[in-house]
């Protein structure tokens, strides 16, 4: 019996020929991740894109905040210093069937969030040069793929200005921004 091609249900390759496909295919690993494991942090280098098969994966941004932090000695001893605290908020999910880690393909070569496994997940891991070595051979491939890459990061920066304005409202206590 043949073995299934692991990216044969993801609907971001459902237009890749399936010849094309299983090229595609035996360039990836299949990796698996416990709950809680980090796959990639921000402004890693980005070097592979991501197919989850099964789990669910968060995406966050990760950004620095001031924080006053005070120490009590004693009552008439009050030291306060502004610290730095690195926090997060999950900006989007990954569910299977769905692909991440598109900054290896398109953009600066950086990772843009923090992907961390919210429950044990399998992924399969592709290298990014050799796609886009496939994707310059074959320009339809390319345009296919590219035309996927721009839909997912349209939605994700549309979830993630929603998220902002959600945060806005909710901090400022307003109605409209």
């Amino acid at each position: 019996m043949a073995k299934k091609n692991p990216l044969a249900g993801f609907k971001f390759f459902s237009e890749v020929k399936p010849d094309v496909l299983e090229s595609i295919a035996r360039l990836g690993e299949i990796v698996e991740f416990k709950a809680a494991d980090v796959i990639f942090h921000f402004d890693e280098p980005a070097n592979h894109l991501y197919g989850l098969i099964d789990g669910a994966v968060g995406l966050s941004v990760v950004f620095k905040d001031k924080v006053l932090q005070t120490d009590i000695a004693y009552e008439e001893a009050i030291q306060a210093n502004i610290v730095e605290e690195e926090k997060s908020i999950v900006v989007d999910s990954v569910l299977p069937g769905q692909v991440f880690g598109w900054a290896s393909v398109v953009g600066a070569g950086r990772r843009t969030v923090t992907a961390q496994c919210v429950q044990a997940s399998r992924v399969i891991v592709l290298p990014a040069s050799e796609l886009k070595t496939m994707f310059e051979a074959d320009n339809t491939l390319g345009y296919v793929i590219m035309k996927k890459l721009s839909d997912i990061i349209s939605k994700r920066l549309q979830k993630r200005t929603d998220k902002l304005i959600e945060t806005w409202v909710e901090a400022f206590d307003v109605d409209e921004i």
